[in-house]
């Protein structure tokens, strides 16, 4: 959630060290993406390969998976569209250009 006064690249770093307890060193905004009851604004975070994600917050379980995992987990509709929608850009080359 953004708070007042508060710009979106800032709270996407927020969120991400609230909730994964990762410490990212940029926020890139790639694209929106509106569900039925939620607004996702997509960023690309740089964080060190050696971090270790771990569940913060609101979230009770996270984990490094390969991207062509995410299709057999258990994840919400927007996860996956938003997923689908970043292998689509990095095939097409066109991150951040929506």
């Amino acid at each position: 959630m953004l708070k007042r006064g508060e710009h979106l690249p800032d709270a996407a770093l927020r969120e991400l060290k609230e909730e994964t307890r990762l410490a990212g060193k940029s926020a890139k905004f790639l694209f929106d993406h509106r569900g039925r009851q939620k607004h996702h604004h997509v960023f690309f975070c740089d964080v060190p390969k050696s971090a270790k994600a771990r569940a913060s917050n609101e979230i009770s379980r996270c984990r490094w998976v390969h991207v062509s995992e995410i299709q057999r987990l258990a994840t919400s509709a927007p996860t996956r569209m938003i997923v689908k929608a970043l292998g689509d850009e990095r095939r097409n080359g066109s991150r951040g250009k929506r």
